[in-house]
């Protein structure tokens, strides 16, 4: 994997972020991805940031659209196999447009969520200006995080990828 990175760097990182980001889930996360990118030498701070920045919206924005325009209908024939009911779904709706932003912000940010919540958000109709804005933020944190730890930790991220 590692010589996949020396190999497509940026671009490389961009597509699998992008795919990920799409709902393609892989063995091993992204984050992984950011901070081994981070770690190799020679790396760029802002175009690391800014590979992850684009990726994450086209890759989210993608699966936020999938479910505005299906992801009810998807949801309501799959709670109805696991016989969760509509009311339930309900109040889920009610607590997370209350908390939209925040919840946009943090289920970005907390891994198993990222690829969750722009269909959590696109099946309960949020705004796209605010899926939208709220995901960059949380691209940008993400981004910084694990470009942190891969600047510090970056030996120990590559024993996972290898």
């Amino acid at each position: 994997m590692l010589d996949f990175f020396q190999t497509y760097s940026y671009f490389g990182l961009f597509t699998i972020l992008l795919l990920e980001e799409g709902g393609i889930p892989f063995p091993i996360p992204g984050d992984l991805f950011i901070a081994a990118v981070a770690f190799m030498p020679n790396s760029n701070y802002l175009l690391i940031v800014a590979t992850v920045i684009i990726s994450t919206l086209f890759g989210s924005t993608f699966l936020f659209s999938l479910s505005r325009k299906f992801g009810l209908p998807i949801i309501l024939k799959i709670t109805g196999l696991i016989r969760i009911k509509k009311e339930k779904i309900e109040k889920a709706k009610k607590i997370f447009k209350k908390h939209e932003k925040f919840a946009i912000i943090l289920g970005r940010l907390v891994p198993g969520f990222r690829t969750i919540t722009p269909i959590v958000a696109g099946t309960f109709k949020i705004s796209y200006k605010t899926f939208w804005l709220n995901t960059l933020i949380a691209a940008i944190i993400w981004a910084n995080i694990y470009y942190v730890i891969g600047r510090f930790f970056g030996e120990i991220v590559l024993k996972f990828i290898k």
